[in-house]
């Protein structure tokens, strides 16, 4: 809270000296009391407005009656009897005054309390009433945080002011220093206000005398002191600070729960806690900071209540000091609220706790007693700490009530321990297969299965009997004392029904009760109930009950067990016995069962339970069992006697009950009782004897099978060997081992001593007759006679030599060279004509004419291909040229024209006088063809006048086409795409003068080639030696390698044929203006058009082929789905392998048919690509057969891509069906093999089909070149460009061709090879399917799976043959097109034919050019070329290279237009000429007009 006070000091009405004295309370200072001696006294002024109260000074305010001094200063105190210290200094000389800088400031971080020094109220004027102000603040930068800064807040802190008046302000008189003029100067104080508060800290709002009549503050917040500057004594909670505006900063009670009034401010109490206030002098034994706990040893369970003492157990607590409840903490084994007792468990409290109660916790019944420490135990248990059995007892047990188990040992012993070498073995009846054999019994006394589900045994409402199946009974001691386990199924919140255990055995009956009679609900699994019995006397439901050992004796022989289940009949829920177990043991090592007893048996006692007599003990009683005593047994001192039956076990080579006699191989007298009483039998084998008393000779009695004689010294007729070793070492009568050749009823088959074979049998030899006599081969050891030895019967003419045998085992015959078979008697393959001594001869079936490299054995003649003759199939038929591994093609010479029938190798044919072409088929230029069509005669002579005008004129068009090109206009002859370079390389003109140099670089080809082949050849030699091809193991390599170096040799022959027909090639010299017969040329589009047809209907026929063989491969699966018999499935499989093998000749086939046409074609096409066109007349026809040929090549090529596809489905359809029968898979794979081979055949075709086509692109890039003859020449020009490219891309064509014609027969030799191999694989197959249909149901199953899989197939071919059905409508689409093509066609002959006035020839040839743009009599048509050209530039874009010529000839328009006047004059002459012409034209000869 902020005081403003003003000191009690007013301003006098009428300001004198007297009156200020009286206002001051001081002694009287009159102006008398300022003179002095001194011109200018120093007058010290003193005021204290209440003696010993601070205040917080804001201003001091001087009014002077006269002139304000001219250096004065205020003072002030801090605190009463402190010291003066400077407040302000007033002076027009501070620095010579007061000693300080006038004007001075602070920074912020200064020190601010300093006084400062001022000259701006040091001045004279003026000499009455002037003020002087004094801001104790102002100047100081913390003033506007002044409840921060504590420098502040003591420097405005002052209990007394001090005024020091130093010097006179005067007129300069003081200069003269006249006493009278000096004397007139004083100081005079008319009014002094002082500004302030009570100093209270913020804690008061005034001040008011105490009862000392001192002003002292009135203070609040819990504060003291004349300032309160302190807190109250009992208000020490937090230290005490200054209040301000934003917090009163009270000072707060300290807490000490009551229990006292003292406290002080602890410093690090408040800095750790927040609470500074520290309790002292605290009541009730408490203690602490705030007294908030007891003192040590003291407790109390109430904030409220005194504390109490803890009186904790000195020596059974770990200290003295207890909870909030007065428990003591005890040590671990102590326990009780002051720990005074011993916990359950220790005994003898001490000082180091209590001690822990060792008693053993399954032989006691509780704890030990506190005291003493004794332990109870339980009945079979003994011992201070119940850790051992009683004598007679063993295995201490926590479940066992008794604490140890009653040793059984049949009654012999009473000293068992628990048997190592035993685990756990739970017998179970889960009831989920069944009842298990368990039976109920009802009320008549009849058994039967119980009701059983899948929860378990269903059991009745009210009394069943459950009997136990054999598992449960028998010998179950190992039992004792385990429990046995019933696990029920009941309604929830319903608890298992009453059940009785009784157990029947040995003539004893007794019934148990149960362990845990008030069994609950399993909580883990609702519904879910056990009872528990305990095999053992101490749950018997008797009194007494039976003891341990009658007990355990009917376990022994348990023979019955019965539940007996009591259901109250009610509304309550179905009751369901779901397990039965009982805990046995059986041998093994984990989990232990340490309830079963070894026995320490007595002397003449043996075994785990002493079951057995001890050896030299057998039973009191004959088999009298386990129970029955055992006493020692007398056998004549020759062995041990049977414990049960007390029958002697002899030794010493005796038997009998007691021993009485020797054993058979023995003689003696056993009545002696020595060890040798019996003597072994001098017999082998120690067979019986016996001794003649007579002499006492010993004569053996039963001899082994194969010896004879009084010491069976002998072997047995069909034995040898020596038993006795008369004849050197002694070996025993064994069997002869003639390996069944001989006559087992005749004697001496063998040598009595040495055991060899003397009479064998089926033309064998040898010590056991194991091999075939000479000149004999086969097995010997073979059971039947048939298959033994047979003669070798090698072949006269074809054997080394008659004498010479044959192979023993494999019969084979010794052969001459190139001769095979086991007798040799035929020709290796390759070879023929078999000669006695000196083998066969070689076939040398050429590697290229040959179908394969076999020959008639007889007569040596080799399997030619097409067009091939002679014996080695080296040379073509007469007629035929072009020898290839795809045999010779026909030369076709026509029989009108040509001079023979044979034609060169590069195909063309000797033509008589008169006749020209490559087949002789036209006549020559400026000759016709006579009116009998036997021979052509030359042109009448009229004829050359026509020629000479047709060259003027031609000479004339020549100018004009230079000039034309001479203005930039002439380069675009032909079609855009054609003049720009983007037409095919193919589709243009060659010239002759280009082939010496192709053939020249062919022939280095060639030589390249050649080298190839013959570097491969050597790698072939170096891979054969590496290989070993010598060796037998390295064969089918060594012939792998021979079959490739055949093909390599192969094919250098052909490269040196190609060489050699290079060579020889004849090339027609006609030159460019001979007419050239372009309807042959169509004539053979049409033929080779219609091959392609062909060739597609017998694709298509392939492919139906094809689908018929997957139809019958369905057949195949339902018939094995049907059971059908295994020959009908062989019968089948070969129709279908017959089909493969039908389609694969009908490729090859087409094939073969397809690459002659290809060639043929080829071949003649080349010569008309290199002359120059010059029939306009028959130009349209050309042009419609390249048309037709054109469609019937796209039907063909769509067919063939069904066709395929078709195939290829199927193919893939057949795979799918094949990959689900198991028997077929291997036929599957080689068959797509086969195929794969074929398809590259196909393939090979396809590829020349396309050069085919690319030879009829060709011929229609012909067709729109010559419109009219007299374009020819330019076009001729313009074509020169592109020639050599045109001939090279002609070479790469021939060169791929030759390459496919020359894998062509590898891949059909291995497709043959395939074919055979799928023969032997569908045989096989047919085995396997006799296999498969011996299988049965399971052949059934898997056939059900396979019919679901094909009808999967079938849906999938229904798609395919739809999918067909669209490509055939797509096909037809496609016919429909071309007829409309073709009818556009005619209407464009028609139109060209109606062209009839020359101007619109002459437009037509400047549409060519490109530059239509003119005006003038032909405006329509260069508007229509216009047209055209503003269609191209929006399909080319713009700019383009288009754009930019159109710019250019739309400049130069304008100089067109003023030369087609001279064009129409020159156009005028030529009209007049080409009349002329007409005329004499029309007067030549029918047949003379045909060059046009």
């Amino acid at each position: 809270m902020v005081l403003r006070d003003q000191f009690p000091w007013r301003r006098p009405e009428k300001p004198s000296g007297s009156a200020l004295k009286a206002e001051l309370g001081h002694q009287p200072m009159g102006p008398e009391d300022i003179r002095s001696d001194v011109p200018f006294p120093s007058v010290k002024w003193a005021t204290s407005p209440a003696a010993g109260k601070a205040y917080e000074i804001t201003y001091v305010r001087l009014k002077f009656h006269t002139s304000r001094p001219e250096s004065f200063a205020i003072y002030k105190r801090s605190y009463a009897g402190g010291p003066w210290e400077p407040y302000q200094f007033y002076s027009a000389s501070c620095q010579k005054t007061y000693g300080r800088p006038e004007g001075q400031y602070l920074r912020p971080g200064q020190d601010e309390r300093v006084a400062f020094c001022t000259s701006e109220f040091s001045d004279i004027s003026p000499l009455s009433g002037g003020n002087v102000a004094f801001s104790t603040l102002e100047g100081r930068p913390s003033a506007y945080n002044f409840e921060e800064s504590p420098g502040l807040q003591e420097w405005v802190t002052s209990t007394e002011l001090l005024i020091s008046l130093d010097r006179l302000n005067t007129f300069g008189d003081d200069i003269f220093k006249d006493p009278k003029v000096l004397q007139s100067y004083y100081y005079a104080v008319s009014d002094l206000s002082v500004g302030g508060r009570c100093k209270c800290n913020g804690h008061a709002s005034e001040c008011v005398p105490d009862e000392m009549g001192r002003l002292a503050c009135r203070c609040q917040h819990n504060t003291t002191g004349p300032d309160c500057e302190r807190c109250l004594p009992f208000f020490q909670d937090r230290p005490w600070a200054r209040a301000t505006a934003e917090a009163a900063h009270e000072c707060l009670p300290c807490n000490c729960s009551g229990r006292s009034e003292e406290c002080t401010f602890d410093r690090e109490l408040f800095r750790s806690t927040g609470h500074g206030g520290r309790c002292h002098r605290c009541r009730d034994h408490t203690a602490g900071p705030h007294c908030e706990r007891c003192q040590d040893n003291f407790y109390h369970w109430d904030p409220r209540t005194p504390c109490q003492p803890c009186d904790c157990h000195p020596a059974g607590s770990l200290h003295l000091q207890c909870d909030d409840t007065g428990t003591c903490a005890c040590k671990p084994t102590v326990t009780g609220w002051k720990c005074d007792r011993c916990r359950p468990g220790f005994h003898s409290l001490s000082e180091g706790g209590c001690r822990p109660c060792t008693c053993h916790p399954a032989g006691s019944l509780g704890t030990c007693n506190p005291r003493s420490g004794r332990c109870p135990c339980k009945e079979n248990v003994e011992g201070h700490l119940c850790d051992r059995c009683r004598p007679g007892m063993f295995n201490l047990q926590p479940h066992n009530p008794a604490g140890c188990s009653s040793c059984f040992c049949y009654g012999h012993s009473k000293v068992c321990a628990a048997a190592a070498g035993f685990r756990v073995h739970p017998i179970i009846s889960d009831f989920r297969q069944g009842t298990e054999g368990w039976l109920t019994r009802g009320v008549g006394g009849s058994e039967q299965p119980p009701r059983w589900s899948r929860t378990g045994v269903l059991l009745s409402p009210g009394e069943e009997a459950l009997t136990a199946p054999e598992k449960f009974l028998g010998d179950q001691r190992l039992s004792y004392g385990q429990p046995l386990t019933l696990t029920f199924w009941v309604p929830p919140e319903d608890s298992p029904p009453p059940v009785q255990l009784r157990l029947e055995g040995a003539g004893l009956a007794l019934s148990l009760k149960l362990s845990n009679p008030n069994s609950p609900q399993d909580a883990r699994q609702p519904g879910k109930a056990q009872l528990r019995f305990h095999l053992q006397e101490t749950s018997e439901d008797a009194d007494p009950p039976l003891p341990p050992f009658h007990f355990q004796r009917l376990l022994a022989n348990l023979t019955s067990l019965h539940l007996h289940v009591s259901r109250n009949p009610g509304p309550a829920g179905r009751v369901f016995l779901t397990e039965v177990r009982l805990t046995s043991a059986r041998q093994g090592l984990s989990p232990p069962a340490s309830w079963v007893e070894t026995c320490s048996c007595p002397k003449g006692y043996t075994g785990q339970f002493c079951e057995s007599c001890a050896p030299g003990y057998k039973r009191e009683i004959p088999r009298g069992g386990p129970y029955a005593n055992c006493v020692p047994c007398t056998c004549h001192q020759h062995g041990t006697c049977d414990p049960n039956t007390g029958i002697c076990v002899c030794s010493h080579h005796t038997e009998g009950p007691s021993c009485e006699r020797c054993r058979p191989g023995f003689y003696g007298n056993p009545f002696r009782g020595q060890a040798d009483d019996c003597q072994p039998c001098p017999c082998p084998g120690r067979s019986a004897c016996t001794t003649i008393p007579e002499s006492g000779e010993v004569v053996c009695t039963h001899c082994p099978p194969g010896q004879r004689g009084r010491h069976c010294e002998i072997c047995d007729d069909g034995f040898f060997g020596d038993p006795l070793g008369l004849s050197g070492v002694s070996r025993p009568c064994r069997q002869c081992q003639c390996s069944g050749n001989v006559d087992p009823n005749a004697v001496g088959n063998c040598d009595p001593l040495s055991g060899r074979c003397l009479r064998c049998l089926y033309n064998t030899t040898g010590d056991r007759c194991e091999r075939c006599q000479e000149g004999f081969y086969g097995n010997a050891l073979a059971p039947r006679p048939v298959d033994k030895c047979a003669p070798c019967s090698c072949h006269p003419g074809g054997s080394v030599s008659e004498q010479t045998p044959c192979d023993p085992v494999t019969g084979q015959c010794s052969c001459l060279p190139r001769v095979t078979g086991r007798d040799c008697g035929r020709c290796s393959p390759g070879f023929f004509n078999l000669q006695p001594g000196r083998g066969c001869q070689s076939c040398k079936c050429h590697l290229l004419g040959s179908q394969e490299d076999r020959c008639h054995p007889k007569t040596g003649q080799c399997p030619c291909r097409p067009g091939i003759t002679g014996q080695a199939c080296d040379r073509c038929q007469l007629g035929f040229f072009g020898f290839s591994i795809k045999g010779c093609r026909a030369c076709r010479c026509s029989p009108l024209g040509s001079a023979s029938s044979q034609c060169h190798e590069n195909s063309t044919c000797v033509c008589k006088p008169g006749f020209v072409g490559y087949k002789c088929d036209r006549c020559q230029h400026n000759h016709f063809l006579t009116a009998g069509g036997t021979q052509c005669q030359e042109c009448p002579p009229c004829y050359a006048l026509v020629k000479e005008e047709a060259a003027k004129l031609k000479a004339r068009l020549t100018l004009m086409e230079g000039w034309l090109q001479g203005s930039d206009c002439g380069s675009p002859w032909g079609p855009p795409d054609i003049l720009q370079g983007e037409a095919p390389w193919g589709d243009l003109y060659q010239g002759l003068h280009l082939l010496p140099g192709v053939r020249e670089a062919f022939l280095e080809q060639t030589t390249g080639l050649e080298g190839t082949v013959k570097a491969a050849r050597e790698q072939l030699r170096a891979l054969s030696k590496g290989a070993h091809c010598a060796q037998a193991s390295a064969q089918k390599t060594c012939i792998q390698l021979t079959d490739l170096e055949a093909a390599l040799e192969s094919s250098g022959e052909e490269i040196l044929h190609a060489a050699s027909v290079l060579t020889s090639l004849v090339i027609p010299q006609e030159g460019s203006g001979q007419p050239t017969n372009w309807s042959h040329l169509a004539t053979e589009a049409r033929v080779l058009a219609r091959s392609h047809r062909d060739t597609a209907a017998k694709i298509k026929a392939t492919a139906r082929r094809a689908l018929l063989a997957s139809n019958t491969s369905y057949t195949l699966l339902w018939s094995l789905v049907e059971g059908r018999a295994a020959l009908e499935a062989q019968r089948e499989l070969e129709d279908r392998y017959q089909e493969v093998q039908v389609a694969q000749k009908t490729l090859g086939t087409a094939v073969a048919e397809l690459l002659p046409e290809a060639e043929r074609v080829l071949t003649a096409s080349r010569p008309a690509l290199l002359a120059a066109p010059a029939a306009p007349t028959q130009k349209s026809r050309a042009e419609d057969m390249d048309l037709k040929g054109k469609a019937l090549e796209k039907t063909v090529a769509l067919r063939e891509r069904l066709a395929t596809e078709a195939v290829q489905a199927l193919q893939s359809t057949a795979q799918a069906a094949l990959q689900k029968t198991e028997p077929f898979t291997k036929l599957r794979q080689e068959a797509r093999a086969a195929l794969t081979r074929a398809s590259s055949s196909v393939q090979a075709a396809t590829v020349t089909v396309t050069g085919a086509r690319t030879l009829l692109a060709d011929l229609e890039g012909m067709k729109p070149q010559f419109p009219e003859p007299k374009d020819q020449t330019a076009l001729q020009r313009k074509a020169s460009n592109v020639r050599f490219r045109l001939l090279a891309d002609t070479g790469k064509k021939t060169r791929q061709a030759e390459r496919m014609l020359g894998n062509a027969a590898p891949l059909s030799s291995s497709a043959m090879k395939k074919g055979r191999e799928a023969e032997l694989l569908a045989e096989d197959s047919a085995k396997l399917a006799k296999a498969l249909l011996r299988e049965g149901r399971q052949g059934h199953r898997r056939a059900s799976r396979l019919t679901s899989q094909m009808q999967a197939t079938l849906r999938q071919a229904s798609r395919q043959a739809a999918a067909s059905g669209a490509r055939r409508q797509e096909l037809e689409e496609a016919e429909r097109v071309g007829a409309g093509l073709s009818e556009m066609e005619r209407h464009i002959q028609e139109s060209r034919v109606s062209l009839e006035k020359d101007i619109r020839a002459l437009s037509e040839l400047l549409a060519r050019l490109g530059s239509l743009d003119t005006r003038g009599a032909s405006a329509q048509t260069l508007n229509e070329t216009q047209r055209a050209l503003e269609r191209l530039r929006l399909q080319l874009g713009s700019p383009g290279a288009l754009q930019g010529k159109l710019s250019l000839l739309e400049r130069e328009s304008e100089q067109q237009e003023l030369q087609i006047q001279g064009f129409e004059s020159d156009l005028a002459e030529i009209r007049a000429d080409k009349q002329n012409l007409e005329a004499i034209l029309h007067s030549l000869p029918k047949n003379c007009a045909s060059w046009q």
